[in-house]
């Protein structure tokens, strides 16, 4: 039974120290990982604006973006009689 308790001590000791390490190392390297996680946004966001300007277009078709003039568009249902609503003497 102690060998099992030793068992549990030992990798809950391994866990704590792996978490304290954890903390340790991301605190000392934060600004490090903060620029690089920008860097990887900014590259996301905007492909090839850090490597020399904007290589490509932000849409890659605009005419997609424009309704095609064939198509119908909704229809909005028309109401025959809108109630009337009182009117405050304010």
């Amino acid at each position: 039974m102690q060998t099992f308790i030793n068992v549990l001590a030992l990798s809950s000791f391994l866990v704590s120290a792996t978490a304290v390490g954890s903390g340790v190392y991301i605190y000392t390297n934060k600004d490090a990982l903060i620029e690089e996680v920008k860097e990887q946004v900014m590259e996301a966001i905007l492909p090839g604006a850090l490597t020399g300007g904007l290589s490509g277009a932000l849409v890659p078709n605009p005419t997609q973006l424009l309704p095609n003039p064939s198509e119908t568009l909704p229809t909005t249902p028309q109401y025959t009689s809108v109630p009337a609503l009182p009117l405050s003497p304010f």
